[in-house]
């Protein structure tokens, strides 16, 4: 693989993969930056999801987002990479009510899949199957793992007609930082928190609109459970009416009295639930940087597929920052945005913004430059027509952190 470039691995032409599940492990002699999108079904892709890859496996993992009810299918799909089989708690967490709990093994270099919502439990039967759900995945007896979520939405007469997937977090921690979101007519936002402990969590939500406006509201999330915000209905603090209700933003949440939490955001389209064709979702990230990079994007006419690149500023001054494009040929392009507002979420429409990319699949590279960059976050989002449907299909990531 070529410095400085991006390249592209279909799996189902590999010998023995195609037609197959399972799960994935790419080594390199150098750092790599990888992603992996999923689109269905076959040639018409009116699906996708994608994620980044994780960095190591873990003997504990937490999962915020989940639901049984509604048309939802949620799948747990586990990694043993070891060549020993593990042991594996899971600890289910609801809105409310005492966690419920179970008990897997994993063979050796395997993928295991849970489907939550026909999941039979000890002397409860399926007592998933109708409702919201987060999780601590926990290997008992020290063989570490790989954990993801896949959730699906069967509607409009289509098997899995929406989708979005995401990896575990391998620890809580008091602060996240989410750089996309989107509200209105078209978006519907969620974000979802999961506390594992006994004690409540004390979290203070602070929403980050393109002009630098901010908005505060806190909520207390109850212990061993697993709670959301419908963000384009929220009602900040020392606010009347619904002030977030039609508008980009990102979100940093902080929580105040020490109890670590998890938290995702998941995004659904068009309209109303009953319209919805399509999701995306990603976990937050815990800390910001000054440079992020992204393995998957892609610009094609034909498709109306665009990648977007967001930008949430989490500093209190404004941030120059530089987005380069690494192309498959070993080309590259950048462009620089100065003066990103402080406390701020901030979009580049590649299609738009770089001509040389029609056409073409291509990495990213975003740095926050100067001799103090202020401190950011990063994340990707592609949307792409499908069976004559704008935007049937899309994915989100949250990038790479560097440094």
């Amino acid at each position: 693989m070529a410095a400085r470039s991006r390249l592209t691995v279909y799996p189902r032409t590999v010998a023995g993969v195609e037609g197959a599940e399972f799960s994935t492990v790419v080594q390199s002699d150098e750092p790599l930056v990888v992603d992996r999108t999923m689109s269905w079904d076959g040639a018409a892709a009116y699906g996708a999801h994608a994620e980044t890859a994780l960095h190591s496996a873990s003997t504990t993992w937490y999962l915020a987002e989940g639901a049984t009810h509604s048309g939802f299918d949620l799948f747990y799909l586990l990694q043993n990479p070891a060549s020993t089989p593990a042991t594996v708690r899971v600890r289910y967490l609801r809105p409310s009510g005492e966690p419920l709990e179970k008990t897997y093994t994993l063979a050796a270099n395997s993928r295991t899949n849970i489907w939550v919502d026909t999941e039979e439990l000890p002397g409860l039967g399926t007592a998933l199957a109708n409702t919201d759900v987060s999780a601590v995945i926990e290997s008992t007896d020290g063989v570490p793992i790989i954990v993801e979520r896949a959730m699906y939405l069967s509607n409009q007469g289509r098997l899995f007609n929406a989708g979005h997937e995401s990896a575990g977090i391998t620890s809580p921690a008091t602060r996240w930082f989410l750089a996309e979101g989107a509200t209105g007519d078209y978006f519907d936002m969620f974000i979802l928190f999961a506390n594992p402990n006994n004690a409540d969590a004390e979290a203070k939500v602070t929403y980050l609109l393109p002009d630098g406006t901010t908005y505060v509201r806190t909520l207390v999330v109850p212990g061993n459970t697993r709670q959301n915000i419908w963000v384009d209905y929220d009602v900040p603090d020392g606010t009347t009416g619904f002030p977030l209700l039609d508008t980009a933003v990102s979100t940093t949440i902080e929580v105040t009295n020490g109890v670590p939490i998890i938290v995702e955001r998941a995004m659904w389209w068009p309209g109303t639930a009953a319209t919805w064709h399509e999701t995306h979702n990603s976990v937050g990230a815990t800390t910001a940087g000054t440079m992020w990079a992204l393995a998957e994007g892609e610009v094609d006419a034909s498709r109306n597929l665009e990648t977007y690149i967001l930008v949430a500023n989490t500093s209190t001054t404004p941030a120059d920052v530089r987005v380069t494009l690494l192309f498959e040929d070993g080309t590259s392009a950048e462009q620089t945005y100065p003066g990103i507002l402080p406390n701020s979420r901030f979009n580049v429409p590649v299609g738009s913004s770089f001509p040389q990319a029609a056409g073409k699949r291509f990495g990213v590279i975003v740095e926050s430059l100067g001799t103090s960059p202020a401190q950011i976050v990063v994340e990707r989002a592609m949307y792409w027509d499908a069976l004559g449907q704008w935007w049937a299909a899309g994915t989100n990531a949250l990038a790479t952190m560097v440094k």
